[in-house]
């Protein structure tokens, strides 16, 4: 359990950092850590089993988010000057 409380902490961490960078207004930043803390945490929601009848889906949400994040980190990375 301790693991699952540390991945909602650094998810909603993320989240208000997204926050955070839209008041800059950053908003490819933040972007990439709203889809990176919603990731975090829909990951602990699938571990946690919370939505049992809805995993499959969940799944695969997860991991769309994951994906997002990666390509917009990769973006980032390219343009960042």
């Amino acid at each position: 359990m301790k693991k699952l409380s540390t991945q909602y902490l650094v998810g909603i961490a993320m989240l208000f950092f997204s926050l955070y960078q839209l008041a800059k207004p950053d908003f490819w930043e933040a972007s990439l850590y709203l889809s990176a803390g919603l990731a975090f945490i829909s990951m602990g929601l699938v571990k946690n089993k919370v939505f049992e009848n809805h995993e499959k889906a969940m799944t695969i949400i997860s991991w769309t988010l994951i994906i997002i994040a990666g390509f917009l980190l990769l973006f980032l990375a390219r343009t960042d000057t």
